[in-house]
C-alpha cells in the first residue's frame, strides 16, 4: 500500500476528525477515542490546524 498518496492530506484528515469529534461531543455522541478531551479544546485546534496548514502551503 503506497502511503504517499496521503501525504499532503494527513494532516487534514486528523484535523478534520478533531473538529468532528467536537461536534459530535457538542450534540451528545460519546466518542471513546477523545474522551477526556473537551469539545471546545478539539474545535479550536482542529480548525486552527486546517487554517495553519493551508496558510504554510500558500507562503
Amino acid at each position: 500500500m503506497n502511503l504517499n498518496l496521503l501525504d499532503g492530506f494527513k494532516t487534514y484528515i486528523v484535523a478534520t476528525a478533531m473538529v468532528l469529534a467536537a461536534l459530535g461531543q457538542l450534540v451528545g455522541v460519546d466518542i471513546p477515542s477523545f474522551d477526556g478531551h473537551a469539545a471546545g479544546q478539539l474545535l479550536m485546534e482542529g480548525l486552527a490546524i486546517l487554517f495553519l496548514r493551508r496558510g504554510m502551503k500558500s507562503a
